[in-house]
């Protein structure tokens, strides 16, 4: 239970003295500041226990505020404090009456902290019951994760899913087949009828991946996701509770659909069931849900890829025209690695060191025109960005297809990025006016300009390279700027000029 004022004056060690009579002590606390400004709000979230020793209630300091207690008491309940805990015996030997006559009056609770009881006794009194309260939420979390997985195995696996669920998040569930139908509901009489729901599961069917929804439904927030198995919706699950989900709340609904899309294609007969499941696993792990998908993967026998990880990104080619039918081949429950559809992709999760990696990604990149990229994390938080990098390295493949790996693209340079014809009419055209010039014998510019580029535009180095004089390699600068239309001071410029340069030489 979370760590209320009443509780922490209840504390006998602290020796803690409630002060104003009437004010709420029932509102739980969020954290601990101290501060003595005289208006410490800004750096306020609302829901602390302000602790102070009164120095912004100096006889100076208070008229420099302009507005006393009465304004200071004002500011801390515009931000949502719990209360006030005053520091004696240091600047004031008891509270200032006006400030508890202050509090009194707009109900902000104020407690007197004897000088004995150190401002640091008071945050790790407060600092402990967060933590514990937080391990007590990741027990209960991993405990109703557990208690859904067995629920999702019995006879009646969905049933017992929503039951369990509603009873976790003190809601309603509603499980709604493809077609609209109930599956199932808890209470009986839950929430509302699947009718109400319809509108924004007609949104949703819309939608590919890992969608959801939130939306007011009278007194209560409602959330709908999708139950499928990548390829197709099985069914719509619907949590509604007054007030928001928490995020244990959240991660347990995750886990009741990751359940029940198992459940679902076991029941529907499909041979694909484990495939399905570890597909939701890949992408909830994408999503950073790693503390959800462990025990449930622990539950049901699977060992995750070892960190650190290859990230996978496969774009079908035409002889694969969705990533569903790369699932189907790479998705098997028997490989080592994890695969799933995100989207128009496929993104396969595998440990770096798996033996079979080099011969997954030969076998990917002999499907015509698949592009696959890769990239690497470390570990399992570091999924998200890694599958961003994967999904770029497949999309600058898509020209060439086959395996590209993000840590190379780098390497093959700009001009690796350009088309070659449409480079090479880019830089003809640019340099039309330089070429012609050469061309009749006027001067060597084109030359010229390659070699005070190549020296960063510096004179001395350049003409030196050249053999000629310094004023002379300024001339041809000078009558290329002219001829070019352009400043050659400008960084764009010779940006556009030096890839231009590598353009026509061939090097792309």
């Amino acid at each position: 239970m979370s760590l209320t004022l009443g509780d922490l004056i209840a504390m006998p060690e602290l020796k803690l003295k409630l002060r104003t009579s009437g004010p709420d002590v029932d509102r739980v606390i969020t954290w601990v500041h101290v501060s003595e400004l005289v208006d410490p709000t800004p750096f306020l979230t609302g829901g602390e226990l302000l602790l102070t020793t009164g120095l912004a209630f100096d006889p100076g300091t208070t008229r420099a505020a302009g507005d006393g207690p009465p304004g200071y008491v004002e500011r801390l309940r515009t931000a949502g404090v719990v209360g006030l805990g005053f520091g004696t015996g240091l600047s004031h030997d008891d509270v200032p009456a006006d400030l508890l006559a202050s509090a009194g009056r707009r109900g902000l609770p104020v407690v007197e902290v004897p000088r004995q009881t150190p401002f640091i006794a008071i945050s790790r009194a407060v600092s402990n019951a967060i933590a514990a309260d937080e391990y007590a939420a990741v027990t209960r979390t991993f405990a109703a994760q557990q208690a859904l997985t067995r629920a999702a195995l019995s006879p009646s696996g969905p049933d017992q899913v929503v039951r369990l669920l509603a009873q976790q998040v003190g809601g309603w569930v509603v499980l709604i087949d493809a077609a609209g139908a109930l599956l199932a509901s808890h209470p009986q009489a839950a929430g509302v009828p699947p009718e109400a729901l319809a509108p924004e599961i007609a949104k949703l069917r819309g939608h590919r991946g890992a969608v959801s929804s939130a939306f007011p439904i009278g007194e209560d927030t409602v959330s709908v996701q999708p139950v499928d198995s990548g390829q197709r919706r099985r069914a719509f699950l619907a949590v509604g509770r007054p007030g928001v989900l928490s995020a244990a709340d959240r991660h347990l609904v995750n886990a009741a659909v990751l359940l029940l899309t198992i459940r679902l294609e076991q029941s529907n007969g499909d041979y694909r069931g484990m495939a399905g499941l570890r597909s939701a696993m890949v992408r909830l792990l994408l999503a950073g849900d790693v503390d959800l998908v462990r025990p449930i993967a622990a539950e049901i026998g699977e060992q995750l890829p070892q960190e650190p990880l290859a990230l996978l990104a496969v774009l079908a080619g035409p002889d694969r025209p969705t990533a569903a039918g790369l699932e189907r081949r790479v998705g098997d429950p028997s490989r080592a690695w994890l695969a799933g559809g995100v989207g128009d992709s496929l993104a396969v999760i595998a440990g770096e060191a798996d033996p079979g990696l080099p011969d997954l990604l030969a076998e990917l990149a002999q499907s015509r025109g698949t592009s696959v990229g890769v990239a690497h994390s470390r570990d399992y938080p570091g999924l998200a960005a890694a599958h961003r990098q994967a999904l770029l390295a497949a999309e600058f493949g898509r020209r060439t297809g086959g395996v590209i790996r993000f840590r190379d693209i780098s390497a093959q340079g700009v001009t690796g990025l350009i088309d070659p014809i449409a480079g090479r009419a880019f830089a003809d055209s640019l340099l039309d006016g330089l070429i012609e010039h050469d061309r009749t014998g006027r001067g060597d510019l084109l030359s010229s300009l390659r070699v005070w580029l190549a020296h960063l535009g510096q004179w001395d180095p350049a003409a030196a390279e050249l053999g000629i004089h310094r004023h002379t390699l300024r001339n041809r600068m000078n009558t290329a700027a002219d001829i070019l239309g352009r400043s050659l001071d400008s960084p764009g410029t010779r940006s556009e000029l030096w890839l231009a340069l590598q353009l026509i030489d061939g090097s792309a």
